[in-house]
């Protein structure tokens, strides 16, 4: 038997009881907790229930036999219902019985629910008295389980009501038992103890003196891998599964335990005069405000704890911008439930498996190689030093999850400095013989849950399967020698084959419709694409398919060989939720996280793309995703042409072993302004509703302190490349709606990344950014892509040194094109003004960071009367209210007001005397000394004027026109909600 553990609380929608509730949470592990009158929802969060009652009684009746409805529904499942009914009732330990209390009864009656509540303990206490209103049902099944149900009297909440807590036993059938040890080992890589790894590694190289002659392929591979795993040993401490969660949220401390108990304690005190001492109001009022004074330190440190944390994990952000905020916010996006395998029930498991890997024995491939028993004799050539490092050189580059060996791939680099010889000798035995050892064909299994699809459809599901990395260090050797006889020897794969191949990418099959659709519209002629989609493609490919492909091929024998070993007999692993391990054989398909499994789908899928197609016709392929065009001069030509292009190629993917998801097929018409779509008449098998994500850089990020700049620009950078992904497809189709819509987001970020004011223009804000304009910086992206396709067109292959030159011209020639299109700006124009003239040396600066203050002396949009009087209208005229000059502008605060001339005194000294932007900023370029004198002026004159106006603003005859709006309180508590 397991047990459940649940939580039952009223917040009267206050802030801090919300936090001690999740303290709660953590603290008494609790499973389920639901919470009345919250003060915010988390998103997504798993576990929360929430009701509120507030009805007249009519309503309330109402509502109950909605709710009576609803349980009736689930019955005979087990059924809880929790909440705060409002209810009096003698029945669960009120004086007497009202309305409610009477509806309340009468409807747990009809729906055959047992109440849960035990004693008379209040479960609301108020300054007035105390009731019992917070209640808890439960079905008759459910009921005869529930144990420890208690009202917790002696636990501080911050709210009017106390927590109800009780356990509900559950037969270890309806859920997972408590699991031992995981059946695959896994280390703490982060403990590793390198130079321990490499003592280690040396005992193992003198310890293994057996004789490897003699020994089979599976004997030397058991042998490696007990050798690496006993490095491991010695190097790292095993992880061993944790039971419990963590006892406390992030905030939590001692200190506001100690004030917890407290505030507890002075509420007792003052409960225990008013009931014995009702005759001393003095004593009374004393406690009374001792008990509020304990809740206001309580609460106050519970602010002050989470603020401090939320400080603490920005300041995380400058250290490492991938370390502790960026997994917490990872986590929470993908979830931290436990894995798919270990939650799924055992039969949807099996089925889900079964059909994701499914056994087509006896298939029969066409026929793609003469039929010849004369094979030339070829010499098997070793594992030379050269692929050794090449093995190594992406092992080490690459942080992978291991296979069920568990051993991580830096370890395996460190311990083959050692071992690197006995490793060498057994993929040379593994070459030799023509077998591939039977634990490296055995993986991992880990599913991926897909959005939008059933959970209990297969379809929902991607599979990933883990091997050893040894094992992918032999594959990636194995891969290397098959591509190099492919391009070298042949036949090689189709020039249609985009995916999975060096030289070739998505921007390359894009480009190659994009050239058959230009030219097909140029010429009159309409372009319609069809897009397939192979079910489960790359776990269905039969083996067969696979080894015929490699006759067609001409791979040498011995890689042929090999190569099927390869593929029979394997097997695929996983744990479930019972902590057992279960196995299926594999009899189709290439394992998807292997290092082989690509090439072998292109050598295999190859000979679909050498149909030969009647004119018009064409196939782009990427990996399994297939393209099939048809050009003609009208759409009814071209959709006959389609449906005959289709069919044939559907056709031949039948003959692979593969079959064609019809509900999936989609297509596409290119045509010319002068000849409109068609009329599409049928009906849709499939609804697809298109979500354009808003790019929203939260008002909360912080321009005073967060994240600093290399962060900032970090950051920015992602979506940058985000926003320029396929450039050089598109770029030359830029409109200046186009051009419109990639500056939207292009100024949010660039604003955050100066710290500046939300007002501040596009071009204002990129140019203090040194970020370009986008549409320029997708004009070199394309000046490059086209270099490097004209070198591979001419059958080069472009050297790093020579693309790392063409990038830098085309960067020049950006800065030159930038700098002329700064020469009329919409907006902006005092910032451009002062930064144009230098902008090579501003974009290439090497010094200084912009902070919140000196953007605000930079742009003008600050706390300035110029612009709090024109833009937010919060001033009643633009003068200075420091000096009495009519304007009070950025150039007024920084060269001629009078209240700053002792820090401007400071300032001149180190700049010189000529204080006009553009001179500053020559002089902020030219040392990072000057750049550090502006900044300070800057930061010490605007936090006096930003002190100055915040003192006005609280006066209630500051003459401001609007005052500032305060927010929303809510909001700004989920945004200070760091992931947890």
């Amino acid at each position: 038997m397991t047990c459940r553990s649940f939580l039952q609380a009223n917040l009267n929608h206050c802030a801090r009881a919300q936090d001690l509730l999740m303290q709660s949470m953590a603290q008494w592990q609790i499973d389920l907790a639901v919470a009345c009158e919250p003060y915010w929802v988390p998103p997504n969060q798993i576990g929360w229930g929430i009701w509120t009652a507030r009805w007249r009684l009519a309503e309330f009746e109402t509502f109950l036999d909605t709710v009576r409805a609803a349980v009736c529904r689930q019955s005979p499942r087990p059924v809880i219902v929790l909440g705060d009914f409002n209810a009096k009732s003698r029945v669960w330990g009120n004086p007497a019985t009202n309305g409610r209390g009477r509806a309340v009864e009468a409807w747990a009656l009809l729906s055959g629910l047992s109440l849960l509540n035990r004693g008379t303990a209040h479960t609301c206490v108020r300054l007035r008295g105390g009731s019992v209103v917070d209640l808890s049902f439960a079905s008759p099944a459910v009921a005869r389980r529930v144990t420890d149900w208690r009202v917790e009297e002696e636990v501080e909440t911050l709210s009017d009501h106390n927590y109800i807590r009780f356990r509900v036993s559950t037969p270890s059938s309806s859920g997972n038992p408590p699991r031992g040890p995981s059946k695959f080992p896994r280390w703490a890589l982060s403990k590793l103890d390198v130079e321990l790894a490499r003592e280690a590694a040396i005992v193992q190289r003198w310890a293994s003196r057996e004789d490897a002659e003699g020994a089979s392929v599976e004997e030397l591979a058991g042998r490696m891998r007990r050798s690496l795993t006993d490095v491991c040993d010695a190097a790292m401490p095993r992880v061993r599964r944790r039971l419990r969660q963590r006892r406390a949220v992030y905030w939590w401390s001692p200190e506001i335990a100690a004030l917890r108990a407290a505030s507890m304690e002075a509420r007792r005190r003052y409960v225990r005069c008013r009931r014995r001492n009702a005759a001393n109001p003095a004593l009374e009022r004393e406690l009374q405000n001792a008990y509020h004074e304990a809740k206001k330190a309580l609460q106050l440190a519970i602010s002050r704890a989470k603020d401090a944390g939320r400080e603490e994990l920005l300041a995380g952000l400058n250290r490492d911008p991938w370390g502790r905020p960026y997994r917490a916010a990872r986590n929470r996006l993908r979830g931290q439930a436990a894995s798919v395998t270990n939650t799924m029930p055992p039969d949807l498991l099996q089925r889900v498996v079964s059909e994701l890997f499914p056994h087509r024995p006896g298939h029969v491939p066409p026929a793609m190689a003469p039929s010849s028993s004369n094979e030339p004799e070829v010499s098997i050539p070793p594992i030379s030093e050269v692929e050794m490092d090449l093995a190594l050189e992406r092992l080490r580059a690459r942080r992978t999850a291991p296979g069920p060996d568990g051993i991580p791939g830096r370890v395996l680099s460190i311990a083959l400095e050692q071992l690197r010889g006995r490793l060498r000798a057994l993929f040379d035995k593994c070459l030799s013989t023509g077998q591939f050892p039977k634990p490296w064909k055995t993986g991992r299994l880990c599913l991926l849950r897909k959005e939008g699809r059933p959970s209990d459809s297969p379809s929902a599901y991607r599979p990933i399967v883990l091997l050893d990395e040894t094992a992918k260090m032999l594959e990636k050797i194995l891969a290397a020698r098959l591509v190099q006889h492919l391009e070298e020897s042949g036949p090689d794969l189709s020039g249609a084959q985009f995916g999975f191949r060096a030289g070739r990418s998505t921007l390359d099959a894009l480009n190659t419709l994009k050239a058959l659709s230009v030219e097909a519209v140029a010429s009159g002629d309409v372009l319609l694409a069809t897009s397939l989609d192979i079910a489960n493609a790359f776990n269905s490919l039969p083996v067969e398919t696979i080894v015929e492909a490699l006759k067609y091929h001409r791979v040498p024998h011995y890689l042929r060989r090999l190569l099927e070993a390869y593929l029979r007999d394997r097997e695929v692993l996983w744990e479930g939720g019972d902590g057992r391990l279960y196995r299926r054989r594999v009899g189709c398909g290439v394992p998807q996280g292997s290092v082989l499994g690509p090439t072998l789908w292109n050598v295999g899928f190859d000979w679909m793309l050498r149909a030969p197609l009647p004119p018009g016709l064409s196939v782009i392929c990427y990996a399994d995703d297939t393209l099939v065009t048809a050009r003609a001069r009208s759409f009814e030509e071209a959709a006959r042409l389609a449906e005959a292009g289709t069919s044939i190629t559907v056709d031949r993917i039948a003959m692979l072993g593969l079959r064609v998801s019809i509900s999936k097929t989609e297509a596409l018409l290119f045509h010319g302004p002068r000849r409109g779509p068609p009329e599409v008449r049928g009906s849709p098998s499939r609804e697809r509703r298109w979500r354009r994500p808003p790019l929203r850089w939260d008002d909360s990020s912080l321009n005073v302190g967060g994240p600093d700049s290399p962060c900032r620009r970090l950051y920015a950078g992602i979506v940058r490349s985000m926003a320029l992904y396929g450039a050089p497809v598109w770029v030359d189709a830029l409109t200046a709606r186009n051009k419109a819509l990639l500056r939207r987001p292009q100024r949010v970020i660039a604003v955050r990344m100066i710290r500046g004011y939300r007002t501040v223009s596009w071009t204002a804000a990129t140019l203090l950014a040194s970020d370009p304009p986008w549409e320029l910086q997708a004009e070199v992206l394309a000046e490059v892509y086209q270099f490097r396709s004209g070198l591979r067109a001419s059958g080069e292959r472009p050297s790093v040194d020579q693309v790392g030159r063409i990038r830098t011209l085309a960067q020049r020639a950006l800065i030159h094109r930038w700098k002329e299109d700064l020469g009329s700006p919409a907006a902006g124009s005092v910032t451009v003004d002062a930064i144009r003239p230098h902008l090579r040396r501003w974009v290439n600066r090497r010094h200084g960071v912009l902070t919140f203050r000196l953007s605000q002396v930079l742009t003008g949009h600050g706390c300035f009367g110029k612009y709090l009087h024109q833009i937010p209208r919060r001033e009643a005229t633009p003068a200075c209210h420091e000096c009495g000059a009519p304007v009070d502008s950025a150039r007024h605060t920084l060269e001629e007001c009078a209240a700053w001339e002792s820090q401007r005194r400071a300032l001149v000294a180190v700049i010189g005397g000529d204080l006009s932007l553009s001179s500053v900023v020559r002089c902020m370029l030219g040392s990072e000394r000057c750049w550090s004198a502006v900044t300070s002026y800057c930061e010490e004159v605007m936090a006096l004027k930003e002190a100055a106006e915040r003192e006005r603003e609280a006066t209630a005859h500051a003459g401001s026109l609007r005052s500032r709006r305060p927010g929303r309180r809510r909001r700004r508590y989920a945004l200070l909600h760091p992931p947890q």
